[in-house]
């Protein structure tokens, strides 16, 4: 930890300012109550208040490996007054010297000089006391502000520890369907499978290549749910219609990577493989003011036996949404007769 004083230019003029003006309340008393001369005035008070600012500088050394957290008490008692001891013998001993060289002659003011040594020791001591506690609070204030940086960036890899979780919940769970339906059509229809592996691996290398980002743009993001649609059509052919209407405003909306992914999922699962009618899935999404909407809708059997699960997927995204926006309100589900309902709500890129 670099000494404060010399931290930058202006504490090095905050310090010795601070310094100058303790010697202007000095150069005052002894002017108006003690009536001595000007020059006097001014050297015994320049000397003995910038004197101790230069030798209190070491003070920060003796402070900062005399912490409560690694010190015993006995050790910091020791060592402050060691160094106080030794500081007020060198400043009073060396201002002495100095002030009675410059005015060997003025009597009055060299018995002054011995006359005011107890009241300069203590003066020196309360000074000292002052300055170390001012260091301490220093001290405090930075171990501080590096424990909230490093609370902030453990809450950080903490998050991104937990989105990475979440993400990679999700993306086996359509490899492996997708890997079983191109086993069956390798023997059904060799050319669906060469079709579905080529669409598989664009759409495992977008999952793949923004594995690092937490964030992408919706168009992105559609386009990939896109080439889910598309492999999943080659396994249900006519059964499965779908329809992407995007505002352009949309588009450059970030949204969190992967996250619209299981919400096709379980239109997939709950939609077209338990009916046996003809299946639609809408999206549309629009700019409304504060935040993106994208609306998803899909035909259900509402008579079929609901395929058990574990609702993974829905609370993985409410839990990605609460990690990176920090509310619980932008995701909702619903049904309506045949049809099952999904709102969710991006806030703006500007909030």
């Amino acid at each position: 930890m670099q000494h404060p004083v010399f931290k930058n230019i202006k504490t090095i003029i905050l310090y010795f300012g601070l310094w100058i003006l303790s010697a202007g309340i000095q150069f005052s008393i002894l002017i108006f109550q003690y009536h001595f001369p000007l020059e006097i005035a001014l050297a015994d008070s320049l000397v003995f208040n910038l004197l101790f600012a230069i030798i209190g500088l070491p003070m920060w050394f003796i402070v900062r490996y005399s912490s409560p957290s690694v010190r015993t008490r006995f050790n910091i008692f020791f060592n402050h007054f060691t160094s106080l001891v030794l500081l007020i013998v060198i400043w009073i001993g060396v201002g002495y010297s100095i002030l009675s060289l410059l005015f060997s002659d003025e009597t009055a003011y060299n018995d002054f000089l011995t006359v005011s040594i107890p009241m300069r020791l203590i003066s020196g001591v309360l000074l000292y006391i002052l300055v170390g506690m001012t260091f301490y609070l220093l001290i405090y204030n930075f171990n501080l502000q590096e424990k909230l940086k490093m609370e902030a960036r453990l809450n950080t890899l903490l998050k991104e520890t937990e989105l990475n979780m979440l993400k990679s919940q999700i993306n086996p769970h359509f490899l492996f369907n997708s890997l079983n339906s191109i086993s069956s059509l390798t023997v059904t229809d060799p050319g669906k499978a060469r079709e579905m592996i080529i669409k598989l691996s664009d759409f495992l290398r977008y999952s793949v290549s923004s594995g690092a980002n937490s964030m992408t743009s919706l168009s992105q993001e559609l386009e990939n749910i896109k080439r889910y649609l598309e492999i999943e059509k080659i396994r249900f052919g006519d059964k499965l219609i779908y329809d992407l209407r995007v505002d352009e405003k949309c588009t450059s909306q970030n949204i969190p990577v992967m996250l619209l992914q299981p919400l096709y999922e379980n239109a997939i699962k709950h939609g077209v493989y338990e009916s046996t009618n003809q299946v639609r899935i809408e999206t549309e999404c629009i700019v409304e003011p504060g935040f993106t909407e994208i609306r998803i809708v899909n035909d259900f059997d509402p008579e079929a036996t609901p395929r058990i699960g574990a609702g993974v997927g829905l609370n993985n995204i409410r839990e990605r949404l609460r990690l990176t926006y920090h509310r619980n309100d932008l995701l909702k589900t619903w049904n309506e007769e045949n049809r099952y309902f999904v709102r969710l709500k991006i806030p703006d890129n500007s909030e």
